[in-house]
């Protein structure tokens, strides 16, 4: 018995022995994983949504919405998908992208970029323009992702909206795109539709054939257990080729909290298509709201050199509460594959996207990133400069005055329709200051320059330098959509026309700050509440931008606001 008791004994040990190394190596494993992570997510910050993205060559290429903002659809470059740099836009013209009287939040939606035999394809939609203008869904190309791009080819008979191409190993080239079909089973009742494309002649050829209709899961439960607005809004398509079979992606659900991803098969392009039992394969609509990520969804897939599968996608990041202040942005998930179907995070929360990410096995590349302070020294503006809408003619000038950004005052104001003497930046971060030194000198009461944090038309803070009874002031006003007109918000009185503007934001408080030698700083107003920049109702689609602004509101004018530098830090 002893014998078989000290046997017992020294299995026991063995296995212990055993557990105790196996649990050190998992968690030397586990250890080196952490250690690997990195806060990568949000790839691209600020308002960057409805990613699309392609590899040529060791770059990869991506195309974000540009809404109602000029230039339109910027574009940026990487070579290890984590660090990116805006190289452009795609429509930097005003030839190729009228957004007169564009509402906010319409404008360019959805582009897809693509790229085959050495052109660069990028198909997008334009909404909301004057009736009798060019608008729907459209094409332009490019040798060169820098530029220049063609004018758009308007596409006939292109109905609906989120257009998307796919080269197959045939030669042909296959168009996707979503409409509403009529009669509708409900009222977001959307589709997914495939047709040929000619890319010679930029037209669509034979038949459009529906490979994806709402109707067939809708309250059926076999895509979202049964949640109704998880069907709503089939947008987003993508066809993508593997293993000899075709995948599509599709986003649903609309572009906010119900937001998800969900892929079919099928052995030929035009169906029918397989659903994938596990759908949605990417979601977070089951999260709280304040989520660190909330509404991810619109997705594309892309393969790396390595054979990794990687998907980029939007998704918004809350703070205080469920506010949106930044918009939604662009992010990263690793993909994996089964035997069939592709998997989002395998090795992290499968189907979720996570703010700390494994790098890509790809080598880094960082790049030189733009200076924070632009002191306005180029012959060209920074590509991060934006405009709202589109600027006919220029009313600013980097050579009227050497070192100097020059602004021209018009009567467009702010919280018009229209093209304001309106330059900014997005918003990148929670936390972030701007600060410019400006020179201006208000010759009536109307006129004034400065500093804008706007969303939209109906929500801003404006802090400029005006003319009251005589006196040069500093206001602060605030607009929020709720309200019909600015409120002021905080004055004072100044000496001088040359003047230091800043703001500090923290969260989704904004601190308003002056100094009139930049080394003494006088507070106007103190975290100053801006939820309502990014309220979670508000159903806006951009995200919130910080820039410089000039306005005679509404009368002529002569004057000019100078600009010695900008400078914004995360």
């Amino acid at each position: 018995m002893r014998n078989l008791y000290n046997l017992i004994i020294r299995k026991r040990l063995f296995y212990l022995v055993l557990i105790l190394l196996v649990t050190s190596l998992n968690l030397k494993e586990v250890e080196s994983a952490v250690v690997d992570l990195h806060k990568y997510n949000p790839i691209i910050s600020g308002h960057n949504a409805d990613p699309s993205i392609c590899l040529v060559g060791d770059n990869y290429f991506l195309v974000t919405s540009s809404n109602e903002y000029f230039p339109g659809i910027p574009i940026y470059q990487s070579k290890d998908l984590v660090n990116w740099k805006m190289i452009g836009h795609v429509l930097n013209r005003p030839s190729q992208l009228n957004l007169d009287s564009v509402a906010c939040t319409k404008g360019v939606f959805a582009p897809t970029i693509r790229y085959n035999k050495g052109i660069f394809y990028v198909v997008s939609t334009l909404t909301g323009v004057e009736e009798g203008k060019p608008a729907g869904n459209f094409i332009v190309t490019a040798k060169n992702p820098e530029g220049p791009w063609s004018d758009p080819v308007w596409l006939k008979d292109a109905k609906g909206i989120d257009p998307s191409l796919f080269f197959d190993e045939d030669g042909k080239v296959y168009y996707q795109g979503n409409y509403s079909p009529q009669p509708k089973k409900w009222s977001n009742h959307r589709n997914i539709w495939i047709q040929e494309f000619d890319v010679k002649n930029m037209q669509l050829i034979g038949n459009k054939v529906d490979i994806l209709d709402g109707r067939d899961f809708y309250q059926k439960g076999n895509i979202d257990g049964g949640l109704n607005e998880g069907v709503d809004f089939f947008e987003a398509p993508h066809l993508y080729k593997k293993d000899g079979k075709y995948y599509l992606i599709a986003g649903h659900g609309g572009t906010f909290q119900n937001h998800a991803v969900s892929v079919w098969r099928s052995d030929h392009v035009f169906g029918p298509y397989e659903i994938n039992p596990a759908n949605p394969i990417l979601t977070h609509r089951d999260l709280p709201a304040n989520h660190p990520i909330t509404s991810t969804g619109h997705a594309d897939l892309v393969q790396t050199q390595t054979g990794e599968w990687w998907m980029v996608y939007l998704g918004r990041r809350p703070y205080g509460g469920e506010i949106h202040i930044l918009g939604r942005e662009t992010f990263l998930s690793p993909v994996g594959w089964t035997a069939a179907w592709p998997v989002v995070n395998p090795y992290g929360n499968i189907g979720r996207g996570e703010l700390y990410l494994q790098k890509p096995n790809l080598k880094e590349k960082k790049w030189n990133s733009i200076m924070a302070k632009d002191e306005f020294n180029c012959k060209l503006l920074d590509p991060r400069w934006t405009f709202i809408r589109t600027p006919h003619s220029p009313w600013w000038s980097l050579s009227d005055r050497k070192g100097f950004l020059r602004l021209h005052l018009r009567p467009e104001i702010i919280s018009g329709i229209v093209n304001p003497s309106f330059m900014g930046r997005r918003q990148e971060s929670p936390n972030c200051s701007t600060t410019i030194k400006m020179e201006f000198v208000p010759a009536t009461d109307n006129e004034e320059a400065g500093l804008v944090v706007e969303r939209d038309k109906d929500n801003y803070f404006r802090f400029i330098l005006g003319k009251e009874a005589g006196q040069t002031v500093l206001c602060l006003f605030q607009r929020n959509g709720a309200k019909p007109e600015d409120e002021l918000i905080a004055k004072s009185g100044v000496s001088t026309g040359s003047v230091y503007l800043k703001i500090s934001a923290e969260g989704v408080f904004y601190t308003f700050s002056y100094s009139l030698n930049g080394k003494e700083w006088y507070v106007l107003k103190d975290k100053l509440d801006g939820s309502f920049l990014g309220m979670a109702g508000a159903g806006r689609f951009t995200g919130t931008f910080i820039g410089i602004y000039a306005s005679a509101n509404g009368k002529g004018s002569q004057n000019h606001a100078d600009f010695d530098w900008f400078e914004y830090i995360d």
